[in-house]
């Protein structure tokens, strides 16, 4: 049954080429909002959707975020908008900024709250606030120590990522201080813009916390899903994840935004440490995930919750008990990835198990969009994986 307590509110939704975009849609519909998607191409799935009432085509604010601000700031002085919806970090960024909130002070802005979100942005600021309270990482390098004091203390090979950035883009493996070194040398390293930590052993599942806050930095839902597969199979984006049963990632992940003050919906990444089994997180995503599809599924109605928050509702923690075993795969990189392992065959979950299982696109009620962002990125898919070369 739809809830129609949103009924009529315009949602201008930003970044309508992200695979979330059909389940925020979808949710936003059952709200009985009127929304607006902003798109790169007409193959993005925002674009394809039957479910926007309008479709913006802003060619290069993919790229190009001088466009896509422009673009943002032309269609809101143009049109009578109640709410903006970022979904990805660059779109937060530039939405929860000070000048833009002047400009616009009656406009409701779905996010989590500034300042956490620039801490989270931030893989190292993350981490750093892990380590000073208890939170399991990887033994990370930190602005207060030399790079001398810092390998003193870990061994390699290490790993080194963009402190700003997400799907696995820009990542490094080190192998020894010759290789370092030479990265330091030529550039494609700079410590202030990276972030240095210990390589933890493959073997281990990623898991991702799919958690919302409160005003009070206190939970009203936390859900686990483990990460088993995932492409490139060297390291990227997660391809199949499902629900589990994580007292531990919970409590972490809670401790984790409670500390950083966090209100509003945040996905805290962990992966699994073979060496102790102990899950460490990897970082916070302040974007809205891919996966948040199993969020709706689930019957945690995370839009509405983040549409409460921003209009000032009262908000109920969620104390029903949250299924294992409920999947989601996104079949375009899942195939892929059977198509890519050698040990296809041999995986568990099997690539063949299909029961308790949705994609993170398709939908029977909202079909185009799974094929044209098939297209779309079969196009770029060469372009795609030289972004994730390690």
């Amino acid at each position: 049954m739809k809830n129609r307590e949103y009924q009529g509110k315009r949602v201008f939704l930003l970044d309508g080429y992200g695979r979330q975009i059909p389940s925020l849609l979808h949710q936003l519909h059952e709200l009985g909002c009127i929304t607006t998607v902003m798109c790169s191409s007409r193959l993005d799935v925002g674009y394809t959707s039957h479910y926007p009432k309008k479709k913006l085509l802003v060619p290069d604010i993919r790229e190009n975020m001088d466009v896509c601000r422009e673009a943002i700031i032309k269609e809101l002085d143009a049109g009578a908008y109640d709410v903006i919806f970022p979904v990805l970090e660059k779109t937060t960024d530039f939405c929860t900024g000070n000048k833009f909130r002047a400009k616009y002070p009656d406009l409701k802005v779905i996010s989590a709250n500034r300042e956490a979100f620039l801490k989270a942005y931030d893989k190292q600021e993350t981490l750093r606030t892990c380590q000073e309270n208890g939170v399991p990482c990887p033994v990370t390098k930190l602005d207060t120590e030399t790079l001398d004091e810092y390998l003193a203390k870990v061994q390699f090979p290490l790993a080194a990522k963009p402190r700003k950035g997400s799907g696995g883009a820009g990542f490094k493996r080190i192998a020894d201080r010759a290789m370092l070194d030479a990265y330091l040398a030529d550039g494609t390293i700079k410590l202030e813009e990276y972030v240095l930590q210990e390589l933890i052993p493959k073997g281990g599942f990623q898991y991702g916390a799919f958690c919302m806050v409160g005003r009070d930095h206190k939970p009203l839902f936390t859900l686990i899903a483990e990460v088993p597969r995932w492409f490139p199979i060297d390291g990227g984006p997660g391809c199949y994840i499902r629900t589990v049963d994580r007292p531990d990632m919970v409590q972490y992940a809670n401790t984790l935004l409670e500390k950083l003050d966090w209100v509003g919906f945040g996905h805290v990444g962990f992966i699994s440490d073979v060496r102790d089994g102990v899950p460490k997180v990897m970082e916070i995503n302040g974007r809205i995930p891919a996966g948040i599809k199993i969020c709706e599924w689930m019957g945690l109605k995370p839009v509405k919750t983040m549409f409460d928050l921003a209009f000032g509702k009262d908000l109920v923690p969620n104390t029903k008990p949250i299924p294992a075993g409920r999947a989601m795969r996104y079949f375009h990189t899942d195939l892929l990835w059977f198509l890519k392992n050698p040990e296809r065959f041999r995986a568990k979950p099997s690539w063949f198990y299909c029961l308790h299982q949705k994609d993170y696109i398709f939908s029977f009620k909202d079909p185009i969009p799974f094929f044209s962002y098939a297209i779309e990125h079969a196009l770029t898919y060469k372009k795609d994986m030289k972004k994730r070369q390690h």
